[in-house]
């Protein structure tokens, strides 16, 4: 499987056009050009913690300050791909609902700040083909390939914690299960608690509107619209999905006849002892996941 399957070719081919414009033009560009550089690969790189207005505006300004340039070329092919971003970026609304629901009904929150813009059409097509092997063989990849970022996501983020959450880390390198993941995600609810003084660990209707509100309040404190039209509360909208992590103890047995062997990750059985065979690489890696998105959760906030 192509494990880049879902790195649109677009964005590929600007970063490579943006270097090679650096490298050709790098005394203009230290007075004129690199620190918008600076500023639209930060927005982009994490996906754009603002409204796509402001995207796209932030991209024509680029656009604007390359014409100025003397002697540039490749202009138009910077104009076509930045269009074809934008066209990208656009996309996400229409599939994000249904990405996020499938997703946490297989126990995924992921940090989608570092995937491509096209992800979320990309998981709906397969979600749509019920091509749910390939997701999920994507998923742990995407995971693994970014669990050095992750883990400077928690060092930056999480200072206090990272002593722990780092030895969890080392713990999964070391194929140690076991003690990774009952680490990792006692760990994400004492980081969710940091960020709006609340418990992750509950699908109770009330509890998950609360948390939802609570989270926009922040979003909207910190300048980020609330609504659909921000980029950053499409990715925080993850963790006030209902999912299979949170279920309680009768939710969870339902689901699994009662099977204390059963392989899926739940917080509660596994934090309670009730559950004997959940330490494998996935659930480990869905640990690692939902670590990464309340790291990009707080800086999100915070911005």
């Amino acid at each position: 499987m192509d494990h880049n399957l879902f790195n649109s070719a677009a964005w590929r081919q600007w970063q490579k056009m943006l270097k090679m414009t650096q490298n050709k033009h790098q005394k203009m560009l230290n007075s004129a050009l690199a620190p918008a550089i600076k500023e639209i690969q930060k927005y982009s790189n994490k996906i754009a913690q603002h409204s796509f207005k402001s995207f796209l505006n932030e991209h024509n300004k680029l656009i604007n300050r390359l014409s100025a340039l003397p002697h540039l070329t490749n202009l138009d092919k910077f104009r076509a791909l930045l269009k074809t971003i934008a066209e990208e970026a656009e996309e996400i609304p229409k599939h994000v609902d249904k990405v996020h629901s499938y997703l946490a009904n297989q126990a995924w929150f992921v940090p989608f700040h570092l995937a491509p813009f096209n992800a979320f059409k990309e998981y709906a097509r397969l979600i749509d083909n019920e091509e749910h092997e390939v997701i999920e063989q994507h998923l742990q990849n995407f995971i693994k390939e970014n669990i050095p970022a992750i883990r400077m996501g928690v060092k930056k983020q999480f200072p206090d914690r990272y002593r722990i959450i780092e030895t969890a880390f080392e713990a999964h390198k070391r194929e140690n299960y076991i003690l990774s993941i009952p680490t990792l995600l006692a760990q994400a609810d004492g980081m969710f608690s940091d960020l709006v003084d609340k418990t992750f660990y509950s699908n109770d209707e009330k509890e998950l509107e609360d948390n939802r509100k609570r989270l926009q309040k922040r979003l909207a404190k910190n300048g980020h619209p609330r609504s659909t039209s921000s980029l950053g509360y499409l990715l925080i909208k993850q963790l006030f999905e209902e999912n299979i992590i949170n279920e309680n103890f009768g939710e969870f047995e339902i689901r699994n006849n009662g099977d204390n062997e059963t392989e899926s990750l739940n917080r509660h059985y596994i934090l309670h002892g009730k559950a004997l065979a959940y330490d494998n690489e996935p659930n480990s890696l869905r640990s690692i996941a939902l670590i990464g998105l309340l790291c990009d959760c707080k800086d999100t906030l915070t911005m």
